[in-house]
């Protein structure tokens, strides 16, 4: 076992003593014998760069970024990956000689979720996304890319046309699309995705539940409560339904490819999580 007990990572934000991130990265060291600390620091616009400064000569390996940090960092990073700079949002860096590098790995951990855990097939399929904000940028873009055609429905078209215009171009070239949509594609849709904070904490609905019909794989990216309302009702109607947390450990998994080379275990990761919420609720 590697015995260097040094600052192998961290999460910034603020506020950010609510993050998982700390132990569902313990349990990705531990499930690769690496020992090493994470640890969750407060941070915000007005000192990233200091933060940011001081972590590179601490040498570590790898940095997530949470609210309000995935805009306000990209002027302090080296590099900037394709999908991050569409985006214009950054939740994960990696340092690797010196060179600090931004990704975005939200859309993908929830394409992964709704693969892995839901048995969603994206190529092809007909998504609609709840939403227009900076998750459900990222989630567009990655059903795109997988070659879904994805139908985004938001409460201010303004908001959802940018969107599209910003985001289809990508998609299209990946063989899916990225349009406008509105309730009625929900009876025509295979994946369904909640991005938006309705039913966080609360027994709301972003939609009607009688729209949901049997088939579907839906999402919530809200995973407190675990089961939301949406994901209640999408179980009576007959659906697959796969919970926010798994989006979280499927995002965490693809920021360890890109910080640390090793794609960890989701079980170990996701026991750990669940084990943290639950001592919080105590």
């Amino acid at each position: 076992m590697n015995t260097d007990n040094s600052l192998l990572g961290a999460v910034v934000g603020s506020p950010i003593s609510h993050s998982l991130s700390p132990a569902i990265y313990r349990a990705a060291f531990a499930s690769q014998s690496l020992a090493g600390a994470y640890k969750a620091l407060e941070a915000d616009a007005s000192n990233i760069a200091d933060v940011l400064s001081q972590l590179r000569q601490r040498g570590v390996r790898g940095l997530s970024v949470t609210m309000p940090l995935k805009e306000a960092i990209i002027p302090f990073l080296d590099v900037i990956d394709e999908d991050a700079r569409l985006l214009n949002a950054v939740n994960c860096v990696d340092f690797n000689n010196g060179v600090a590098t931004g990704h975005n790995t939200d859309g993908d951990g929830c394409c992964d979720a709704l693969e892995q855990q839901g048995g969603a097939l994206l190529s092809g399929a007909h998504a609609v996304v709840l939403g227009a904000g900076g998750t459900a940028r990222s989630v567009a873009l990655a059903l795109g890319r997988r070659g879904a055609r994805v139908a985004i429905i938001n409460r201010t078209i303004e908001k959802a046309e940018e969107l599209v215009r910003t985001l289809a171009p990508a998609a299209q070239e990946a063989g899916g699309d990225i349009v406008i949509g509105s309730l009625d594609e929900i009876s025509r849709a295979g994946v369904l995705v909640n991005t938006t904070s309705v039913g966080m904490n609360s027994d709301e609905l972003p939609l009607p539940a009688n729209i949901l019909r049997r088939n579907i794989v839906v999402l919530d990216a809200v995973y407190s409560p675990m089961e939301t309302a949406l994901l209640k009702a999408a179980k009576r109607a007959g659906d697959q339904t796969v919970d926010g947390l798994w989006m979280l450990i499927q995002q965490a998994r693809r920021q360890c490819v890109h910080q640390f080379g090793w794609n960890p275990d989701a079980e170990p990761m996701r026991e750990a999580a669940e084990r943290e919420l639950a001592a919080r609720h105590k």
